[in-house]
Parts: structure tokens; sequence; C-alpha cells
């Protein structure tokens, strides 16, 4: 049986733990809280972004949001794969990068490298000067400043992210990608169009999660009813990766993140339903697959891929 010490989550937003006790903190705490966390054998752990702000702010925010992740009580911050072992994980994850504006600022890459990042999505919703934003201009893709970001990233050792970008701009990530021979990820969502519009080009085409497989990059999915709308869509999806790629395919729950009603489905309500949500995977697709899914693939590739010197 697979349980919660066996889980890896590629994506979720526990920074927001340590935020205001308002009246979102319980149903993010119903989602994944700290003690669950501890359980889990890790999770990616999202900072978050002020897109519009000037430079420093966003830095200042950037720090404060690292210094929370990293004061968790009972979670490690994973540096390099001697990190990955035993619970209570998490790999620091740079989700949008607003602050990095021209040439000069690609110097920031090495900073958030030394604060422990080890994955970074350039782009979130709103259009930056690196690419488009999933709720952006759909035919903007990927700037020279971009692609400049994507090779010096890849050359410091990050993971890359594609989940938040646009169509095109994900299509041209992947384009580097392939390109340079690493792997990009689509750490958190859907294939295909999500539900609500609201959400905008959230998930990843046919046409680029092929591509983005071929990278020999990670395709995480979301249990977000606002994604998928019925429970049984999320599940086709599940399966369209275990036919297609299933050692590629892994949980991205995006969970104290999920702030549209409904918040989560009945049949996954948190991340402590995790180990049940495996059992009924392995009923469909075989236990092999049910225990990649739920993190053994996301550990082994850490394992492997992050820098050894770290």
């Amino acid at each position: 049986m697979i349980e919660l010490h066996d889980v890896w989550d590629f994506h979720t937003d526990i920074r927001l733990l340590a935020g205001e006790n308002d009246y979102r903190m319980e149903y993010r705490k119903k989602q994944l809280d700290l003690p669950t966390c501890r359980q889990m054998g890790g999770v990616f752990s999202a900072t978050g972004r002020l897109a519009n702000a000037p430079r420093e702010k966003q830095w200042a925010q950037m720090e404060k949001e690292v210094a929370a992740i990293k004061g968790f009580d009972g979670l490690t911050l994973v540096r390099g794969p001697g990190d990955v072992g035993g619970g209570g994980r998490q790999v620091l994850h740079a989700e949008g990068v607003y602050f990095i504006q021209e040439e000069e600022h690609l110097t920031d890459l090495e900073k958030l490298f030394a604060m422990g990042f080890r994955s970074l999505a350039p782009m979130y919703n709103e259009d930056n000067p690196l690419g488009g934003g999933a709720k952006g201009n759909p035919s903007r893709g990927l700037t020279p400043l971009g692609k400049a970001f994507i090779e010096k990233a890849y050359a410091l050792g990050f993971w890359l992210d594609c989940a938040h970008a646009n169509h095109k701009t994900q299509e041209d990530m992947i384009a580097v990608a392939k390109a340079l021979g690493k792997p990009m990820h689509f750490t958190h969502g859907l294939i295909g169009e999500p539900a609500l519009e609201f959400f905008g080009q959230r998930g990843i085409t046919l046409d680029n999660l092929k591509n983005l497989l071929d990278t020999g990059g990670l395709v995480g999915l979301t249990p977000h009813p606002g994604f998928y709308g019925w429970w049984r869509n999320f599940l086709n999806d599940v399966a369209t990766l275990a036919q297609i790629a299933p050692r590629q395919a892994v949980l991205g729950t995006d969970y104290t993140g999920v702030n549209t009603p409904p918040i989560t489905f009945a049949q996954y309500p948190n991340s402590a339903a995790t180990p049940y949500f495996a059992e009924e995977l392995a009923k469909s697709h075989g236990e092999e697959f049910a225990r990649n899914f739920c993190g053994e693939t996301l550990r082994a590739r850490l394992l492997d891929e992050l820098p050894k010197e770290a």
C-alpha cells in the first residue's frame, strides 16, 4: 500500500499557511496542512509574485516568502540529491519571475540558486518581459530575453516549468528545451482547456504535450474542479498519460493555492487522502503506475537530476 511518506507533489503553495489567518486559511488547511506535509515524502513549494510592482518590492516579497518556507518546523529544503531522502522535504519553486526585466537582471538567477531555488516557472498568468502568461496576450511567445533566461537557468542546474505560460510561449519554451537536450516540465494543470474560462490557457495542448514528453519532461495533473468540471475528466487525463507516458505522469495538486470554488473534488479532498486515491488508481492502472504517479517518479528524477555539487 502507498503511504503518505511515498507521496511527492509537483506543486503546492504551502507558503500561504504562514499568511494572515483570514477566512481563506480554513480551506487552505483543509487541502494541505503542515502536519500532513511533514508526513509526506516531499513537495515543490512555490513562491508568489508581484507582477506589476517595482523590482525592489518584488525582491522584498520573495525574500519574505522564502524565509517563511524555510522556517516551517519539521520541513527540510532540498538543494541536492543528498537532501531528497526521508520525509517532509521541500523543493523551492519560483512561480512567475517578473523581476527579470532586461538582460542585466539575468544575474538574479544566480542569486535564486544560492537562496535554494531549484525550479523556476518564468511565467504566471500575466505577460512579462520573458513571454506570455496564461491570461495574457495569447499570441505573445517567448521573447529573446526569455530564451536567454531559459538557457542560463538550465546551465545553472534549474528545472524549468511552462505550466502558467500561454500556449504559444509553452511551444517556444519546449522548443528551446528540445534544442538544448533538456527536459521541460509542466508542474500542474490539465490536458486541453479548463472547464472555467476564468483560468485562461492553463492547460497544455495535445501538440505541446507530445513535444514536451519528447524532451523527457514531467506532466503534473491537478485535481481541481475549476480545471476539469467533473472528476471523470481528471481521471481521463490520468488514463491518457498512463497509456502514452506512464513514467512522465505525476501529481501536481496546487493544494493550499486552490482558491476558486468548488475548491476540491469530494473524491480527493486533500493531500491526506492521497493513499486512498492511489489505491483507487492502482485498480485501474496497476500499483506500479499509482506509486510512480503519486511520488516515486518525481523522487527518482530529483535524485538523478539535481546538481550533485549542491
